[in-house]
């Protein structure tokens, strides 16, 4: 592997801005935008003597850039040659990484919202060129090559100049664009052009997703694992058909005929769902896989990005599938509103008999006990609440995705738009986790998972889990 660096020879540099002008003509960048610039500095006395000089600025290609792991969607890394770039087809437009750069060398464009920044004219590199700054400068000073190459040019000036980084205590990232020649030049350079600390991370949004958000989901679901381990274990010591429901369990008694539950429409776009929340939750969580808000392990990365090829096809994936889903909610809603949606809604209803139901039933499921649970509705407590958190998290998953795909570049909309997107996200698959495990776990529940299926349920189970409902049928 190469490490591609630049050396800027401050002893040679007169200032004209040659390169700064190749740099927007090479990349056709509009007025205002920048990849590389040249600022002149007012002399300053210092020792007794007035330095003269300017400062020279484009991004540095840290080895230990924090804008990399800032990026949401993987799409600035580090390439073979160790030069930071961007996946252009990856990139949202977040600003997130422009933030995140302590020499404030990433800008993005103000139509479009596209990032640009030096990446050493790899395109040209690649193609057997040496960047536009270093062939346009008039005074030789740019000096660029592998840094790795004990023979190249690169190596030959660190053997015959002062070379320095510009960098701090503070600020130690190992920028791969040096500076070299008078040392009270060189002072005068980091006096007024020090990194900023403060670009060490991205913006308040990025950072509460990255400090709070992320632990946050991290420890549910160490909890949550937890609590299937233990509800597993006691299913093992007590016995697949002991329910401690207070009911003598679903398959006790004799059946009674079945009550139809669930149209076919409502069982289609159950498992529609089910199946596009997978593949959004799957996607969107290996997308953050190389980032600082990554929250699955390396091998599910890994193979998610082998399936996709990369992390700019797995990104459209991601919103086409996104797009195709929030139009069959969209129709869903309009077409099925009075008939579908308005009853479901109702049916998620919070009754005073919901709370004693799930205080009941974690005392049964927990400490053992035998209570017998409150009458309840078509819907459970524990299903009303999974329904809302669904429904809820499928509506802020919607809106923010809206937000992030015909936003791009709007600052702190599509800023904070991120980190709701996301959290909205983790307590779908949190309540979808736990949802899953009490219906695969606990037998007396599983008649509900089995109607999902068929769209009928048992009269007995009708009877003695949703009594409410049952009576409301009785009386039809």
């Amino acid at each position: 592997m190469s490490r591609q660096a630049m050396i800027i020879d401050m002893d040679r540099c007169v200032g004209c801005g040659a390169c700064a002008v190749a740099c927007d003509a090479e990349w056709e960048l509009p007025e205002g935008v920048r990849r590389a610039w040249v600022e002149p500095l007012w002399p300053v006395p210092a020792k007794g003597q007035v330095v003269f000089t300017h400062f020279l600025g484009q991004c540095n290609h840290c080895s230990d850039a924090p804008c990399v792991p800032a990026c949401p969607t993987g799409a600035t890394f580090r390439d073979a040659k160790g030069r930071v770039r961007v996946d252009d087809k990856a990139c949202i437009r977040c600003g997130y990484c422009v933030s995140a750069c302590p020499y404030g060398a990433r800008m993005l464009r103000p139509e479009g919202g596209r990032l640009e920044k030096c990446d050493f004219c790899a395109p040209l590199v690649d193609a057997g060129l040496i960047p536009a700054c270093v062939r346009t400068c008039p005074s030789g000073a740019r000096v660029f090559g592998d840094l790795d190459d004990r023979d190249g040019q690169v190596a030959r000036h660190f053997r015959t100049h002062r070379v320095e980084r510009l960098e701090t205590s503070a600020v130690a990232v190992q920028p791969n664009v040096y500076y070299s020649g008078r040392k009270d030049v060189l002072e005068r350079i980091r006096l007024s052009h020090p990194p900023r600390p403060a670009g060490l991370h991205p913006p308040l949004p990025g950072r509460l997703l990255r400090d709070l958000l992320k632990p946050a989901f991290m420890a549910m679901l160490a909890l949550g694992a937890l609590g299937v381990a233990a509800t597993f274990l006691r299913q093992l010591l007590r016995g697949e058909g002991d329910d401690a429901s207070g009911h003598g369990g679903a398959e006790a008694g004799p059946e009674v005929g079945e009550v139809h539950r669930h149209d076919a429409v409502i069982l289609w776009l159950h498992w529609f769902n089910a199946l596009a929340w997978l593949f959004q939750a799957s996607t969107g969580f290996a997308l953050l896989g190389r980032t600082a808000y990554s929250v699955t392990p390396p091998f599910f990365n890994d193979a998610m990005l082998s399936v996709f090829g990369s992390g700019a096809t797995m990104l459209r994936a991601h919103i086409v599938v996104g797009l195709i889903w929030a139009v069959v909610l969209v129709m869903y809603g309009v077409f099925g509103f009075k008939r579908y949606l308005v009853p479901f809604l109702a049916g998620l209803r919070l009754r005073p008999d919901d709370l004693r139901w799930i205080r009941t039933r974690s005392g049964n499921i927990f400490r053992r006990s035998e209570q017998p649970l409150p009458p309840q509705d078509k819907y459970n407590a524990g299903q009303k609440l999974c329904g809302m958190a669904v429904s809820l998290g499928t509506f802020v998953v919607a809106s923010t995705g809206l937000v992030l795909y015909f936003l791009p570049g709007s600052g702190a909309i599509v800023q904070w738009a991120i980190p709701l997107h996301f959290a909205a996200a983790a307590g779908v698959v949190l309540a979808i986790l736990i949802h899953v495990t009490v219906v695969t776990l606990l037998p007396a529940e599983r008649p509900a998972l089995w109607s999902m299926f068929t769209g009928k349920i048992s009269s007995r189970y009708a009877r003695e889990h949703n009594a409410r409902w049952w009576n409301g049928l009785k009386d039809k």
